[in-house]
């Protein structure tokens, strides 16, 4: 075996860089590909619980629009004060749902009424089923929309069953 001299001089010294330089080319290759693998399960995971919070919501939102249906189809059979007073129930409830979900900005859109035209009689009955109708169209609006927005992570839906 050569003295220790020879060891770090010419072609030995270039031959142990070389094989310093693969072994740890190697060993951060191996880190990286298992600190991805982790990420990219990390990013599965998230993405499915995320998956499932929209799927809540659009059934909730759901449950709202056909609740406004079931408003309009039983308005006749009230008076004007309590048909009002349902459809201001089932309206703050389906804002609370909007806004836990995705925020004020949507529900403060859900009550706007902007871009509709409605015809009615002018009665309060005629007044009261338009906006029911306008808020359905939101609903509607939004549903179309879930798969593009974020729900909120502290969204609870327990809160809205």
């Amino acid at each position: 075996m050569p003295g220790i001299q020879y060891w770090f001089t010419g072609s030995a010294l270039a031959t142990f860089i070389a094989l310093l330089a693969a072994v740890s080319t190697l060993g951060y290759g191996w880190y990286r590909a298992a600190t991805t693998e982790l990420e990219l399960a990390s990013n599965k995971t998230k993405s499915e619980a995320q998956k499932a919070r929209t799927d809540r919501v659009k059934g909730l939102l759901g449950t709202a629009l056909a609740s406004g249906n079931k408003l309009i189809a039983e308005q006749k059979d009230k008076d004007d004060d309590q048909a009002e007073r349902d459809a201001n129930s089932w309206g703050e409830k389906t804002h609370s749902l909007i806004a836990a979900a995705y925020g004020d900005g949507e529900a403060s859109l859900f009550l706007d009424s902007s871009g509709y035209v409605f015809y009615g009689d002018g009665s309060k009955k005629s007044k009261i089923r338009n906006w029911i109708d306008g808020r359905m169209r939101r609903i509607t609006e939004l549903l179309r929309r879930t798969d593009l927005l974020t729900v909120r992570n502290e969204f609870d839906p327990t809160k809205f069953d």
